[in-house]
């Protein structure tokens, strides 16, 4: 008898635990669906659960029961959640209406529609202050060396907000600053932003170089300028996505502290294909005194943003196509658009390998094989410049490529449309892509 109620229990602690593991393994801590669109979420369960809702104000319903009560019986299986209204709900899903098993959000959005981007285009950040991106000393006439800098606490990272209270904001007038107050006085001020955020002024002397010149003994930035891909284009609000990455100073990979910064049309004049253990590269080209089509307006791990003068052209998509939500995107084939050659967009066969569900924004929520032979010849996968060309599956934007596989380049990252679509107006705004 005792053997039995042994063996029962432990039937019922399997049971338990693979409850728990597929409900907190194949549903997220929040997701999102689009107002009027079913959307389905398999979970493999042994038993039948106990929902709990609160705060439901989007007349969600799930497997064609309205949740209109707080307590509704869910079958094990698929749940297909559908709703009315814009709004959230609060989930809790127990297991014989005592054990708690998961508690969700479901976001109830608008549905988005954006013109799929691909365009080549020149990008110009300046940081806020000029950064410090390398230690160095100075080399006096005698051949000794000085530390002017670095002994007093200015470490890579930091930022030059002010010399002697006057603003600096890229490099040359800091050098020159530095000569104009060396030659009246012994020692100068700097307010510098530590890496943590907090200022600190800084009185520093600086030293005569072998020619003659004061410098304090650092190697300094005040911005980029590289290629990228345009990712997405609201048609009403004109705002924009790209890049789908963080943009970093080259020599620390530290982020760049936007002061100001500017999209422009590129043209892309070559291509260095990648290779096992060689990143390749596109070869734009395009000048700083070109007109700008856009400014940059934010800088984060998830792309640059910011808004259009004009609207450019994909002559794929005469029309905007709706965005995905991240558990939308399937393993399967997909498209990818980008430009190769002078500023012409073109369309390469992908497949989506794997998809990570994601609780919340994050990178890399895909990985992307290119499986165009075309595309392989030219660039060997994916290569630098081609981050933010965007993914399209079952005419649904659903991310942008960001990154590649050193070892594997028809490998790489992406990440998921919606994240993107995140850090713009576009979806809280209701007269901006709602159809």
């Amino acid at each position: 008898m005792i053997k039995k109620v042994g063996i029962g229990l432990f039937c019922v602690l399997i049971i338990l635990f693979l409850s728990y593991y597929f409900i907190v393994n194949g549903l997220p801590k929040s997701f999102s669906i689009i107002r009027g669109n079913e959307s389905i979420i398999n979970i493999k369960v042994p038993l039948d659960l106990d929902l709990y809702v609160s705060g439901n104000n989007s007349e969600l319903s799930i497997n064609g029961k309205k949740i209109n009560e707080e307590h509704l019986k869910i079958n094990a299986g698929e749940l297909v959640f559908k709703a009315e209204n814009i709004g959230s709900s609060d989930l809790k899903f127990k297991l014989f209406g005592l054990i708690p098993i998961r508690s969700i959000t479901v976001k109830v959005l608008p549905e988005v529609e954006v013109y799929p981007g691909g365009q080549a285009i020149g990008v110009l950040l300046r940081s806020r202050g000029v950064m410090v991106v390398g230690n160095s000393y100075v080399e006096d006439q005698k051949g000794k060396r000085h530390y002017p800098a670095q002994n007093a606490g200015i470490r890579v990272g930091d930022k030059i907000l002010e010399i002697n209270e006057e603003p600096v904001h890229d490099k040359v007038k800091l050098a020159m600053l530095i000569q104009d107050y060396a030659r009246k006085n012994e020692f100068i001020n700097l307010l510098v932003e530590k890496r943590d955020g907090s200022q600190k002024n800084i009185r520093i002397k600086p030293e005569q170089n072998k020619e003659g010149r004061y410098m304090i003994g650092l190697y300094v930035d005040d911005g980029v300028a590289g290629v990228g891909t345009l990712t997405f284009i609201n048609p009403e609000s004109k705002e924009y996505g790209a890049l789908g990455h963080e943009i970093v100073e080259a020599n620390s990979q530290l982020p760049i502290d936007l002061r100001e910064g500017k999209i422009i049309e590129a043209q892309i004049s070559g291509i260095n294909s990648g290779q096992r253990g060689l990143p390749g590269e596109k070869l734009g080209t395009f000048f700083q005194n070109q007109q700008e089509i856009g400014t940059i307006e934010k800088n984060n791990r998830f792309g640059i943003y910011g808004t259009l003068k004009r609207l450019p052209e994909n002559p794929f998509f005469k029309e905007p196509i709706p965005v995905a939500m991240a558990h939308e995107v399937q393993v399967g084939p997909a498209k990818i658009y980008t430009v190769l050659n002078g500023g012409k967009i073109e369309e390469f066969d992908a497949y989506i390998e794997k998809v990570f569900r994601q609780a919340g924004p994050t990178e890399k929520g895909l990985i992307v094989n290119i499986t165009d032979p075309a595309l392989q010849e030219i660039t060997g996968g994916i290569i630098q410049g081609m981050s933010g060309s965007p993914i399209v599956q079952n005419n649904k934007l659903v991310g942008a490529i960001t990154h590649v596989f050193v070892n594997e380049p028809t490998k790489g990252y992406g990440i998921f449309a919606e994240w993107m679509i995140m850090q713009t107006r576009i979806n809280i705004d209701s007269r901006a892509g709602v159809r």
